[in-house]
């Protein structure tokens, strides 16, 4: 009876573990195709978007309505000094770069720091000035040119002066009464209203460019009406716009000067551009404050093309850097590697014998092999 039991017993444990092993001897296996292919690994670091400063264009309050009546530039343009940006109501607004801007209006005889900056600026554009603190003839003659070269007249002064001062002596010269004296006080009374007349520096035509090379990002079209108190004209753009990050000394390598990278959004709706390595600076330590700074390089990434409108200042992207001229390798999925005491090998499906191979670069869950049982487009097993 005991041995009928034990029997029994044994017979009904034996059928589940039967069954559990040949699972385990039958567990899923796949093939895999031989592949060509660069093994190389994607290098990829994060950054940052660095736009450029956004001015207004933002022109003097007047007391009636400001109608921009021609428009000289365009979006995207690079304003340069001297360089006329619009006409409204009859003034011009003139883009110049100074060391400061200047803050009054200025005519002949007028000095200062400011008469002497405009002077210098005149002198840049190749434009007549004093070479000196003080306006003179010359200055006039300088913004003359400059108002001239969009078909112009620059404002002037004094004229009235002159007039009057013209009659009294043209008076005096026929009135038999007036003697040498009272002659010669009113010629030096006509030559001193001459000599103060002439061209002026209007302040109000005059915008004063922020440095770097700034862009137009918007201006009014023609036939705007501007607003009296707050009369902005457009906005400028104030630098370039791109890419920078901080490269460890692992991958300097990589990312020098004329690379080409591909440069992408992290906040959920990827964006892709093609960017090339602009500027490389040199050696930095790293941060000590926040301890996540390396020490590296300081690069700077450039559009290929136009600059992504999605890119947003200060955003977060990752910029990635392919190695186009690795060489090719012989290569089969990482999971398609076996070993054994005797070395490394593959199956071929349907072979009796194990397939050795040599092993060499991996990246990307691939690895290259040499071997003579196996080649680019044969299959082989993979899984365990």
């Amino acid at each position: 009876m005991l041995a009928i039991v034990g029997f029994l017993l044994g017979y009904t444990l034996r059928v589940p573990l039967d069954a559990l092993h040949d699972t385990e001897q039958h567990s899923v296996t796949g093939l895999a195709t031989v592949e060509d292919r660069a093994l190389t690994q994607d290098t990829t670091i994060g950054g940052n978007v660095r736009r450029g400063k956004t001015i207004d264009i933002t022109l003097q309050a007047t007391d009636g309505e400001q109608v921009v009546t021609r428009v000289e530039v365009s979006q995207g343009d690079v304003v340069k000094s001297g360089q006329m940006l619009a006409l409204v109501s009859g003034r011009p607004v003139i883009a110049v770069r100074t060391e400061f801007p200047l803050y009054r209006d200025l005519a002949v005889g007028d000095s200062g720091d400011d008469a002497q900056e405009l002077n210098s600026m005149l002198s840049n554009l190749g434009k007549a000035s004093a070479g000196s603190d003080t306006f003179t003839q010359a200055t006039g003659n300088g913004i003359a040119q400059l108002y001239a070269d969009y078909g112009l007249t620059a404002p002037s002064s004094g004229q009235g002066e002159v007039n009057e001062a013209q009659d009294a002596y043209d008076e005096a010269r026929t009135d038999s009464e007036t003697d040498e004296v009272q002659l010669q006080a009113l010629r030096e009374q006509l030559d001193t209203a001459k000599a103060e007349s002439g061209t002026r520096f209007r302040l109000s035509d005059f915008y004063f460019l922020p440095a770097g090379e700034p862009t137009v990002e918007a201006i009014s079209a023609k036939g705007a009406v501007l607003d009296s108190e707050d009369s902005v004209l457009g906005t400028l753009r104030s630098g370039k716009n791109v890419v920078t990050a901080r490269v460890d000394l692992s991958k300097a390598d990589t990312y020098q000067t004329g690379a080409d990278v591909t440069v992408s959004t992290t906040d959920g709706e990827s964006t892709e551009a093609a960017f090339t390595v602009g500027e490389v600076s040199d050696f930095k330590e790293g941060d000590d404050g926040d301890g996540q700074t390396p020490p590296g390089y300081d690069v700077t990434f450039e559009a290929v093309d136009a600059f992504p409108d999605e890119f947003e200042d200060d955003a977060a992207v990752s910029i990635t850097a392919e190695n186009a001229d690795a060489d090719r390798s012989t290569a089969i999925p990482l999971v398609g590697l076996r070993e054994d005491p005797d070395g490394n090998y593959v199956l071929i499906p349907g072979a009796d014998e194990k397939c050795r191979v040599s092993t060499g670069e991996q990246a990307a869950g691939w690895i290259g092999i040499t071997s003579d049982c196996v080649a680019v487009g044969d299959q082989i097993v993979v899984g365990p």
